[in-house]
């Protein structure tokens, strides 16, 4: 009998342990809140939070700190005395915001000019080359630099290019968020045009849906998400970008396994 109880004590204080340490590992490293917030946090018996020494006041099984905003810590403990963790919190001014829900075009800019695609180029003589041919470069790679002039638009390429008048050309670009250089030999063409056979984009367009305006800081915030190039499928480097106005013209509406159908924008 004796042994049957202890067994079953062993027991519950296993379980007892086990509900604790789950608790402590459940509890966050970082926190945001709005002022006058409650903290949402599941607690068990004798866990207590401390701000600057003090015992945070009991609402309603919640937690409330009556600090303003800024940055705070919380140590959890256990019956006041045993440390358990600390949490990193940053209280944030109460912001009244404007729902919107409007959508707005979006025109991005690449950090230099993307390589979206190769072809052949017809020279002066009526042959086919391909200058690109065995330098490393390929599709989805970003050009930075040609002759060690910073390059940031489609219209700056072409000139740095034309004005080396057929002599190769040492290109900068970024591969896989690695730095590589080689050098390109251009073709001159029949219109006395020099081409590295390099299809290259230095922009992309969208739209999205502002979702709220803020009044007083007259910012807003609008949905967003990684933008692939629509050739390379790859994530494209932004280096800026700007909202443009946005009218949506036409809506089909989606079927099963094709949700966006068919949207018209201007």
């Amino acid at each position: 009998m004796k042994k049957t109880i202890k067994k079953l004590l062993l027991v519950f204080f296993l379980i007892i342990i086990y509900t604790y340490t789950l608790a402590i590992e459940n509890i966050p490293d970082n926190m945001v809140l709005l002022e006058g917030e409650n903290i949402t946090m599941k607690t068990l018996l004798g866990m207590n939070l401390k701000c600057d020494e003090k015992t945070i006041e009991t609402v309603s099984n919640n937690k409330t700190i009556s600090k303003k905003s800024g940055e705070t810590k919380l140590e959890v403990s256990l019956f006041d005395n045993i440390f358990l963790k600390e949490i990193d919190v940053d209280i944030l001014p109460k912001t009244k915001v404007i729902p919107v829900g409007s959508v707005a075009g979006v025109k991005l800019y690449t950090s230099g000019v993307l390589v979206v695609g190769m072809s052949e180029i017809e020279g002066k003589d009526q042959k086919k080359y391909k200058p690109y041919e065995n330098t490393g470069i390929k599709e989805g790679d970003t050009i930075t630099r040609i002759n060690d002039i910073a390059i940031t638009s489609t219209n700056e390429l072409i000139k740095v290019v034309n004005q080396a008048q057929g002599n190769p050309v040492k290109i900068e670009y970024t591969q896989e968020e690695e730095t590589k250089e080689c050098s390109i030999e251009p073709v001159q063409t029949a219109n006395n045009e020099y081409k590295l056979g390099l299809w290259v984009r230095d922009s992309a367009a969208g739209v999205g849906t502002v979702t709220f305006y803020e009044p007083n800081s007259k910012t807003f915030a609008a949905l967003g998400h990684g933008i692939t190039d629509i050739d390379t499928e790859e994530l494209i480097n932004i280096a800026s970008g700007e909202f443009v106005t946005t009218r949506v013209l036409s809506i089909i509406k989606g079927e099963s396994g094709a949700p966006r159908k068919n949207t018209r924008y201007s």
